[in-house]
């Protein structure tokens, strides 16, 4: 027990200490990074303060200057004096120019510098993941063969005590038969009664023994997942604080350029090149009005044609759609008829030929599914649901999606094995009274859903996390049981991107194109579920119910052979009856005839001799 602890906190003890010195490392960091900062910021104070009063003075020489400008009255040097004062405002304006693109450098520097402190960040926070989840595992390796430890060697304990008391029990039997019975009944009772309750004192020390060490490593597992919460929810805090950075920064970038917007507008010096692109805009915009006139005449003329068209197509559709209605409506009165023709005759065999008690468990189902499929002939995006959820049930069957049951199944456990910190403690209480399988479900249900995993798609992204590069037949498992966090840390991102590449502006023109190809994806969806759902329709019954009626069939055919037998025989017994009788009444009247009296030996004399002599002897001599 001591050894365990002396590990466990050894393990703590190794695991914090990495932890700070990567807090250690990430603050001096940020600590550097705030100096420079500070500094660069006073140096910016200090750079914008000469400018400022360097501004200011030559602002200030050059509005001296105008005042003397006033009174000159030569052309020339006016002039002169005038390219001498534009020269010292574009100086001041290039001054200015040249502040605005340090800043400008200056701040693509901080962008740059906060995209690597955000990505060692994410480094850090990965890395102390991975040691607290490894330092868990090995935690819960130790402890188990801990206990595993304390039990062999209790039972141990328990068989070499049980031997030994065995041992002096036969020695004691032994000395009783060599003394008298009477001496040592009383002495044999006590030390039988000492040796049970030292037993039982021996069983309860032992199993309190055993309870504490379980209670105690069981006590150090709830800790350590405790700690691990706890962790968890200072990096979430850690991650806000940077989010909140961010967004600071970007304020001010947006204040950065709304003053550099402002800058750019003070400068615009294009008004030559303004009246050269309206003349031009004047001859676009007659030769593009002609043009223009063309182009909606032919326009006019093609939307006549598409309308026309469209309007056929309809008419067209709609009368297939009824034909086609109508065929189903009737195909489905008839299936209805025969289906419960088949039911009813399943009812009959089971109840007035074999005796059994009928039940229909799938007349409901096929009912409900009749019901979902038939709305005039088509399947709706609601009843394909409805019968892709029925056949692949609650957690994310394979039916309805890329890959088979046993990856499916394979993906679940391993995160279900590796991703068990995830499950809140309500849930865990909920799986305690839980059958085994059962309790998978809830289990792998809440961790599905705190990863995000919400729909098949969802799975389908998850399962081709695990099976990355392989073919879809291809069901060798290539990750390690260390990759499983790695590849649901990848899941998520790869749902995030998918979630911004959805709503993303670009993408009108890719939806447009890609809502062909669901309608047709759709609609031979939809055709595949109709041939499935006459396929199921066909098969009514079950497959043990067929069975049942082919071996009643058979005994039947049997029974009908033999009793086809049995009246054959019981015909041929009536007509030997029958001859018999007719035989009867004419010896009857054959023996009873007057001439029988006036023969020398009568028929009945030797109906009586031949009576005797057939008689057998044993007969005989009874009588």
């Amino acid at each position: 027990m001591d050894k365990a602890i002396a590990i466990a906190a050894r393990s703590d003890a190794d695991l914090v200490e990495e932890i700070t010195n990567i807090k250690v490392d990430a603050d001096d960091a940020e600590n550097g990074r705030r100096i420079q900062d500070e500094n660069a910021r006073l140096d910016r104070y200090e750079t914008l303060q000469i400018e400022a009063i360097t501004s200011n003075r030559k602002n200030a020489a050059v509005e001296m200057k105008w005042s003397d400008l006033a009174r000159i009255n030569i052309a020339q040097e006016l002039a002169k004096e005038l390219e001498t004062q534009t020269i010292s405002c574009q100086a001041i304006i290039d001054s200015k120019d040249r502040r605005i693109r340090e800043f400008l450098a200056e701040l693509e520097e901080k962008n740059f510098t906060f995209v690597k402190a955000m990505t060692r960040a994410e480094e850090d926070v990965r890395k102390m993941t991975k040691l607290i989840t490894e330092n868990v595992r090995r935690q819960r390796e130790v402890h188990r063969g801990q206990l595993k430890f304390f039990e062999d060697y209790l039972q141990k304990d328990r068989a070499d005590l049980l031997a030994e008391q065995k041992k002096e029990l036969d020695i004691l039997f032994e000395q009783r038969r060599q003394r008298e019975e009477s001496e040592f009944l009383e002495q044999r009772q006590e030390r039988e009664k000492q040796f049970h309750q030292k037993n039982e004192d021996l069983c309860h020390r032992d199993l309190d023994e055993f309870n504490k060490v379980k209670m105690s490593l069981e006590g150090s597992i709830h800790e350590l997942e405790q700690h691990l919460e706890r962790t968890m929810a200072t990096y979430q805090l850690n991650k806000e604080k940077l989010d909140y950075n961010l967004q600071v920064l970007a304020e001010r970038n947006k204040e950065h350029s709304a003053i550099e917007a402002s800058y750019k507008t003070k400068l615009s010096k294009l008004r030559d090149a303004k009246q050269r692109i309206s003349d031009k805009f004047v001859k676009m915009e007659t030769t593009s009005r002609k043009d223009n006139g063309n182009l909606t005449e032919e326009l006019a003329r093609l939307m006549q044609q598409y309308r026309h068209a469209l309007e056929k197509t309809r008419r067209f559709e709609e009368q297939d759609q009824k034909k086609f209605s109508d065929v189903w409506a009737n195909n489905e009165t008839e299936v209805r008829g025969l289906v419960e023709k088949v039911l009813d005759g399943d009812r009959i065999i089971h109840e007035q030929l074999l005796g059994l008690a009928w039940t229909a468990p799938t007349l409901d189902q096929i009912q409900q599914e009749i019901e979902v499929m038939s709305e005039a002939g088509t399947v709706t995006g609601k009843s394909s649901t409805a019968i892709v959820s029925s056949e692949s049930g609650h957690t994310c069957g394979s039916a309805g999606g890329r890959f088979s049951g046993s990856k499916v199944k394979a993906v679940m456990d391993w995160i279900r094995d590796e991703a068990a910190f995830l499950l809140d403690i309500s849930v865990k209480d909920q799986c305690h009274d839980l059958p085994p399988e059962h309790r998978a479900v809830v289990e792998i249900d809440a961790i599905l859903r705190a990863i995000g995993c919400e729909d098949q798609r969802d799975v389908d992204l998850l399962v081709s996390q695990f099976f990355r590069g392989q073919d879809e037949d291809d069901e060798t498992w290539l990750v390690e049981a260390d990759d499983v966090l790695s590849l649901i840390t990848e899941f998520i991102v790869e749902k995030e991107n998918l979630r911004l590449a959805d709503v993303a502006p670009d993408k009108k023109k890719k939806n447009r194109k890609g809502g062909e190809k669901t309608d047709a994806e759709k609609a031979a969806r939809r055709r595949k579920e109709e041939r499935k759902f006459w396929e199921r329709i066909g098969h009514a019954l079950p497959s043990m119910s067929v069975r049942l009626h082919a071996a009643v069939e058979s005994c039947l055919n049997r029974q009908y052979k033999l009793l086809h037998r049995r009246a054959a025989a019981v015909e041929k017994c009536i007509t030997i009856e029958r001859e018999n009788h007719e035989l009867k009444e004419a010896l009857d009247k054959y023996l009873g005839s007057e001439v029988n009296q006036e023969l020398q030996v009568p028929p009945t004399h030797v109906i009586r001799v031949l009576t005797n002599s057939s008689t057998p002897p044993s007969a005989s001599s009874g009588r």
